[in-house]
């Protein structure tokens, strides 16, 4: 399992009313290697941006996690390649929503000739799909660098939510 470059992300508990009787027990808590794996091993993931109108834009992807990172592949013309061009703020969030992983963070080009040798032998090897990235095929690398992950399992999610901060 790969980690963060700078070390495992600082882990939040949020603050639940006391009507709600959760208990604050850390061993039921997501820990970062549980997230972290999810993201990982993941085949389709959901894309979010925002519309300049302000209205949200929403689509799954092929993608790849690895030292915190994450990267997919989209045409710079589509609904979210001019979507981030205008706003890079992006949500990455997986498709289980019983035992999830929300990433918010800040999207760019990926232009590192050795990270997009990297990431073709990750598609080929998790996709079965060798991608070729250049102007002539009119598909990008995105490079999404986090800020925040939220994650909680089922069931009674409340007992296991956390937010990590990067």
């Amino acid at each position: 399992m790969t980690s963060c470059k700078n070390g495992p992300p600082h882990r939040i508990r949020p603050e639940f009313p006391p009507e709600w009787h959760v208990s604050n027990d850390p061993k039921k808590w997501i820990t970062w290697e549980h997230a972290n794996g999810k993201l990982e091993q993941e085949k389709i993931y959901w894309v979010s941006t925002t519309r300049p109108d302000g209205r949200p834009h929403a689509a799954p992807v092929w993608g790849a996690w690895s030292d915190c990172i994450f990267h997919f592949e989209t045409d710079p013309r589509s609904v979210k390649g001019v979507n981030l061009s205008r706003n890079p703020s992006v949500v990455v969030h997986l498709q289980d929503g019983g035992d999830t992983v929300i990433v918010e963070g800040t999207a760019s080009i990926e232009r590192s000739a050795s990270e997009l040798k990297k990431l073709q032998a990750h598609y080929s090897k998790k996709y079965d799909y060798t991608p070729s990235w250049s102007e002539e095929s009119g598909q990008v690398v995105y490079r999404v660098v986090p800020k925040v992950a939220h994650a909680w399992k089922n069931p009674r999610m409340h007992r296991s939510l956390v937010k990590f901060v990067f």
